[in-house]
């Protein structure tokens, strides 16, 4: 019959609200409640600055200082902290600059000579600091970011004030040389010098947030002045539990 009512108007299949992401949209950040491990974290990322406790082991042939063959040189354990900046430069390849310091304490050596006991090295503090400079290659595996990184650095070993010929602030050797780090003067005095060095380190990185990862790593220091002497390893020694923010 005929009305004055108008009809209602048809359903459009269109105008249903879309599903929930993942099966109908594609989320605008990945979901809070399940990590999303996959490459697309990681490749965001291009800066990353890390603060590194660690662990030192010095092994150089510091006049005075060596075990009981009287050639090898002492482990002399310490601790610091390591600073690095990197930047992405291409999709593995990064660009690293660091700094390290450390304190190694050590003991009063001495040794018979003659007869007689004399002191050989001083009681103190070993200060060592460095920075350098070097690419490190990151395989990125998504959470996981496995380094390896070289370069070339600068170090100074501050040696305790000596009382011996040789050593940090006594006069040089008859042939001019000094202890590790030091250098002669032209006063023929033995001061504090910065030595070339290269670096040698691995890492593992875990990205346990967006921007923030844990991780470990190993580093070895070698001046090139110690190059001749790998028969007996000398060098620098650093093992770092690493906390890096990533941006």
């Amino acid at each position: 019959m005929a009305s004055e009512e108008l009809p209602a108007v048809p359903i459009d299949p269109n105008d249903a609200p879309f599903m929930r992401p993942p099966n109908n949209q594609i989320a605008t950040t990945p979901p809070r409640t399940r990590p999303d491990i996959r490459q697309g974290w990681s490749a965001r990322r291009r800066f990353a600055f890390t603060v590194a406790p660690a662990f030192a082991s010095l092994r150089l042939p510091f006049q005075g200082r060596v075990q009981a063959d009287g050639r090898t040189p002492q482990r002399i354990h310490g601790a610091g902290v390591n600073l690095e900046f990197d930047v992405q430069v291409w999709r593995w390849i990064w660009v690293r600059a660091l700094g390290v310091y450390s304190g190694h304490p050590v003991a009063e050596e001495r040794a018979e000579v003659d007869m007689e006991v004399v002191r050989t090295a001083p009681p103190g503090t070993i200060h060592v600091a460095g920075a350098g400079f070097g690419p490190a290659f990151a395989l990125d595996l998504g959470r996981f970011l496995p380094l390896i990184e070289l370069g070339v650095a600068g170090l100074r070993v501050v040696t305790p004030q000596g009382g011996v010929k040789g050593q940090r602030g006594e006069a040089c050797l008859d042939n001019g040389a000094c202890d590790v780090g030091l250098k002669c003067n032209g006063a023929r005095i033995c001061e504090v010098t910065t030595l070339g060095e290269g670096y040698l380190g691995l890492a593992v990185d875990l990205l346990v947030r967006r921007h923030l990862s844990f991780g470990a790593q190993f580093r070895y220091n070698i001046p090139f002045s110690q190059l001749r002497n790998l028969n007996i390893a000398p060098g620098y020694l650093l093992g770092t539990v690493r906390l890096t923010v990533r941006f």
